[in-house]
C-alpha cells in the first residue's frame, strides 16, 4: 500500500521559511563540541546579577564568549557574497534565538557589536527585546511573518530567494519590509538547555550567512579527570556549527581555546 500525504495547515512561520529554503543536502557545515567546566561560571552568576539587578544566564555568559572570541579572530568574522567573495564584517553582531507563541515559533534578538556591550548590557538588551517580541510588538517581525504566511507554499522558496539576493547580495536595507541586511550577524546562539538537551546541533541556516551557529545545552554533572582523578562536575558541552567556506580546523581550534579560557574565568566576561 503506497504512503498517503495530507497537508500540514497554518505551519509556523519559520517551518514554511525552512521547507522553501533548504534544498537537497549540499552545504558546507563542519560540527563540534566543547566540554566544559561550568563550575566556575554556576558560582559567577548569581553574585554577578545580583549586583547589576539582573538575571543573568549560561546564554548570556556564551554570547560574550562568543562575541569576545570572534573580536580577537576577526578572520572568522566573515561572510560568502556572490557564490564565492569573503567579505569580513567590521562589527560583531550577534543574533539569539527567541522562542515565540508557547515554542510554536521562533524569532531572533539581535546584539549589535556585542563584544563591546558588558555581561549585564546583553542580559538586559535580550530580556527587552524578547518581552517586545513575545508581546507582538516587533514591526520587523511582524511585516515579514505576515508576508510569509500569505505567500502560498509554492511561491515562498522564491520569496526566501528574491530576499537573500537583495540583503546578501545586493546589501540593501529592507528593514521596512521586515528584512533587514545582515539580519543574522556574525553568529547564531540558540539555548536548547531549557528543554533539557545536553548535546545537539542546529544547521547553518543558508539566507543568514552567518559563520557560526552555537548550541547552548543543559548543564549537567558528567564524570571529569582531574589530577588524574576521576570527579563529578557540572559540565557545560557547548556545540556548534561552522561554515567551512569561512572557518577551517585551525580557526576551530583557536576559537574553543578562547572560549575555554574565558569560560574557566567568567569574572573576565563581565566587561564593567
Amino acid at each position: 500500500m503506497a504512503t498517503k500525504f495530507r497537508p500540514v495547515h497554518s505551519p509556523s512561520t519559520f517551518r514554511r521559511v525552512a521547507a522553501a529554503m533548504w534544498r537537497r543536502p549540499n552545504n558546507p557545515s563542519i560540527y563540534g563540541s566543547l566540554d566544559l567546566d561550568a563550575s566556575a561560571a554556576l558560582a559567577f552568576l548569581p553574585e554577578y546579577g545580583r549586583r547589576h539587578d539582573v538575571k543573568v544566564t549560561m546564554s548570556h555568559l556564551v554570547a560574550r564568549a562568543v562575541a569576545v572570541a570572534i573580536a580577537r579572530h576577526p578572520e572568522v568574522n566573515a561572510k560568502v557574497r556572490f557564490w564565492g567573495k569573503i567579505e569580513e564584517r567590521e562589527s560583531v553582531d550577534l543574533v539569539l534565538q527567541v522562542a515565540t507563541e508557547g515554542g510554536r515559533d521562533l524569532s531572533t534578538a539581535r546584539l549589535d557589536r556585542a563584544d563591546e556591550k558588558s555581561l549585564a548590557d546583553i542580559a538586559r538588551e535580550i530580556r527587552r527585546q524578547a518581552e517586545k517580541i513575545r508581546a507582538g510588538q516587533d514591526e520587523n517581525l511582524g511585516k515579514s511573518r505576515d508576508l510569509f504566511q500569505r505567500l502560498p507554499w509554492w511561491l515562498a522558496r522564491h520569496a526566501v530567494g528574491l530576499s537573500d539576493f537583495l540583503v546578501n547580495e545586493l546589501h540593501l536595507d529592507l528593514a521596512s519590509q521586515g528584512m533587514p541586511r545582515d539580519a543574522f550577524g556574525s553568529a547564531m546562539i540558540t539555548n536548547v538547555g531549557m528543554f533539557g538537551i545536553d548535546t545537539g546541533f542546529a544547521p547553518l541556516v543558508p539566507i543568514a550567512r552567518c559563520p557560526m551557529v552555537v548550541l547552548v545545552p543543559e548543564v549537567r554533572e558528567r564524570p571529569w579527570v582531574e589530577a588524574g582523578a576521576v570527579v563529578s562536575r557540572p559540565v557545560l558541552r557547548l556545540c556548534a556549527t561552522f561554515d567551512h567556506r569561512i572557518i577551517d580546523g585551525v580557526q576551530a581550534g583557536q576559537l574553543s581555546r578562547e572560549l575555554s579560557q574565558l569560560m574557566a574565568n567568567p569574572e573576565t566576561l563581565a566587561g564593567d
